[in-house]
């Protein structure tokens, strides 16, 4: 990748978080540690979820070279989830492919 394409690297901490056994009506509260391994500035350009019970933000949606940011990500249990969960949360940025998935996992009981 040279230096003028535009694309940047994401590296993320963990792609899936597993939560574990939970109740309806908890929340679960999760944060993913991005990087910007490239030379370019990193630009979050969205940041989508797989349901309204799934909450993902980010402070900032430049992250320069070589630079961390946090995703902060929130799953709020109800009736409608009970049994195997797994919510998604997608970045697009200017990376190639143009996205990354992180997910959430677990059960609700």
């Amino acid at each position: 990748m040279s230096k003028n394409d535009g694309l940047a690297t994401i590296e993320v901490d963990k792609n899936e978080f597993n939560f574990g056994k939970i109740k309806v009506n908890d929340t679960v509260d999760v944060k993913f540690k991005l990087k910007n391994s490239s030379s370019n500035s990193l630009i979050i350009k969205k940041i989508k979820t797989s349901c309204g019970c799934t909450v993902a933000k980010l402070k900032d949606s430049l992250i320069n070279p070589n630079d961390y940011a946090v995703i902060e990500a929130k799953f709020i249990s109800d009736n409608d989830n009970k049994g195997t969960v797994s919510k998604s949360i997608v970045i697009e940025a200017n990376t190639q492919p143009n996205f990354t998935v992180l997910y959430l996992k677990g059960k609700v009981e």
